[in-house]
């Protein structure tokens, strides 16, 4: 198998350029996705809207990223990872910078909605792609650092957010948010197609020359592997070219279905119901909104060692305690964020929150990237991304109802309890993956 071969390419540049370039799309949807968190209180009140609605509009990105998810996950395992990818890129950039020129919050909903289109497709993309490509000892670790990149986004967009709202306005704001479009060029110009895809597909003069440029890139010589010969036909494909769907639900995986379905549903549904509400939280509890949108500024760094943390555990200690032991402190310290007092207390919780909150959501990355086979692992990477994302609506909508009839404490401490759920998911069905290949663990 040719996809074996990429195990034995060692840890090299290429990787790392790989991880890169790969990593620019995925700084640009955290970025594009969480503008709305720091528009949110101007545009709620030019537009006159009440907090029942805003956590609606908050969340209204996240049904272009339900149906997103599921299609570009089918459609990256019909057409191939990168040509899917390249396409979702295209996607939320234009309407991003689209939603500048709404009209009303409801053409604002529309434009957050075909945003998510591609957002949604973007993320798992981005690790299914990478995951098919990084050797076992060292996959765990880069699909995590892929994900702190995330951090990256949210320092940019609260970032930008503190410069360009109080000056400009928000509509400069979602203008700014069009930029990473220029993304499409490295992505398009460095990637190499998935040679485990064409392998899959039956494309196997194709995937050898795929495998041939990345032996190149490394400074390597393809061992055992001759060049097509002129006039060769294809190895026709062992499989159907239709992806199997039913599969994800067949004896064989359908406890790793439920296990991802329900931690992307507790993750998103926690993640978003405290951040996209971040800034109008510490608004309510009395700070001014320039000084919440530097504490959310602030607090954001915390992502990044959290991420560099979890990235060196889950080669070491493994996916599954690491995952456990950090969903429980982001239990604990969404918890603490509700009962602080003061400015020190309220940035040590947050900076804790992000800490643990984003270290996890690199971990469940790399779980999800992992635990099904090649031929349906851009539709099961999808299916649970996209029912997940049925909580990013449904979390920060529930928020916002929660907040006008028992206040923002009940609020962060009904999301807490979500984080919880999701560490006793993990602990009752997530699987070890750790130091495995990925033929391994769909055997």
């Amino acid at each position: 198998m040719l996809a074996g071969k990429l195990e034995e390419v060692p840890l090299c540049r290429f990787h790392y350029w790989l991880l890169a370039v790969i990593g620019l799309p995925y700084i640009f949807v955290a970025m594009d996705l969480l503008l709305i968190s720091l528009a949110l209180p101007a545009v709620t009140e030019v537009f006159e809207v009440p907090a029942r609605v805003a956590g609606f509009l908050a969340g209204s990105v996240f049904i272009g990223m339900m149906i997103g998810a599921a299609s570009w996950g089918f459609l990256a395992d019909l057409l191939g990872r990168k040509r899917a990818l390249e396409l979702t890129i295209l996607v939320y950039t234009v309407f991003t910078g689209l939603a500048a020129v709404s009209w009303s919050w409801q053409s604002l909903v529309a434009f957050r909605v075909a945003t998510g289109l591609g957002l949604g497709g973007c993320i798992p993309l981005c690790f299914v792609y990478l995951s098919e490509f990084i050797p076992a000892s060292h996959r765990g670790r880069f699909l995590v650092l892929l994900d702190a990149f995330w951090a990256i986004g949210w320092i940019l967009a609260a970032l930008l957010g503190y410069l360009i709202i109080p000056k400009l306005g928000w509509r400069y704001y979602f203008i700014a948010g069009a930029a990473p479009i220029l993304a499409l060029l490295p992505v398009h110009l460095y990637l190499p197609r998935s040679v485990r895809f064409l392998e899959e597909k039956g494309l196997a003069d194709e995937a050898l020359r795929e495998l041939q440029g990345v032996y190149r890139r490394a400074g390597l010589t393809p061992r055992g592997a001759e060049p097509p010969a002129k006039g060769a036909e294809r190895k026709p494909a062992e499989r159907p070219a239709r992806v199997p769907v039913r599969e994800l639900w067949s004896r064989e995986y359908r406890r790793r279905t439920v296990f991802a379905w329900a931690l992307w549903f507790c993750m998103v549904y926690g993640y978003y119901s405290l951040f996209l509400w971040i800034v109008k939280f510490m608004a309510g509890m009395g700070y001014p909104v320039p000084k919440a949108m530097y504490y959310a500024l602030v607090t954001s760094l915390a992502q990044l060692p959290g991420y560099f943390t979890a990235a060196y555990l889950v080669d070491v200690a493994g996916r599954k305690p690491t995952l456990t032991a950090f969903l429980l402190a982001t239990a604990a310290s969404t918890a603490g964020f509700s009962t602080a007092k003061t400015p020190l207390e309220l940035v040590a919780w947050l900076s804790a929150v992000s800490f643990f909150c984003l270290g996890a959501w690199g971990i469940v990355m790399t779980y999800t990237a992992e635990v099904y086979p090649t031929r349906v692992r851009g539709t099961g990477y999808g299916a649970a991304s996209g029912f997940g994302r049925t909580a990013g609506l449904i979390g920060p909508t529930l928020v916002g109802l929660i907040v006008e009839a028992y206040g923002i404490k009940a609020a962060t401490l009904a999301t807490a309890v979500v984080f919880l759920i999701a560490a006793l998911d993990v602990a009752a069905l997530g699987i070890e993956t750790k130091g495995l290949t990925l033929e391994q663990i769909s055997r």
